[in-house]
């Protein structure tokens, strides 16, 4: 390559729209059977009833952390919904166990993979800010 010779450029494909938003919605329903039918998880999960609101809602925070774009502005409160549940190391790490085990039922390894660097990115950010420790 030469100093004005034209740059080959590459596209970048969000992971959004390589997992698809069909695939978002069945891990976000499958994580969420799964944490309710968990013996340490389901309490955490007692008292929400119907849970179609809420994973709407965490459908369209993982569609947007993934790169994908929703229609018009949602309240994702993340860390003010989990300081009033009281979460333990304990409970953080059996929410990535369960949530790593739900992406490898539903995609490749490889994406599978990606989604969970952001899953454990933003575990690390709320241990931090919700001052959990070992």
């Amino acid at each position: 390559m030469q100093i004005g010779e034209p740059v080959a450029r590459r596209k970048l494909e969000p992971l959004c729209d390589k997992i698809g938003r069909e695939n978002v919605m069945r891990v976000v329903h499958d994580f969420y059977g799964r944490l309710q039918a968990d013996e340490m998880m389901s309490p955490f999960f007692a008292g929400m009833g119907d849970f179609t609101e809420h994973e709407a809602l965490i459908t369209d925070y993982w569609w947007t952390v993934l790169g994908g774009k929703i229609d018009g502005p949602r309240p994702f409160d993340m860390l003010g919904r989990h300081r009033a549940l009281n979460l333990n190391m304990a409970a953080f790490r059996r929410w990535l166990q369960v949530f790593e085990q739900t992406l490898l039922t539903h995609l490749s390894p490889e994406l599978a993979q990606r989604w969970m660097q952001m899953v454990q990115g933003i575990a690390d950010t709320m241990q931090r800010h919700l001052q959990l420790q070992e």
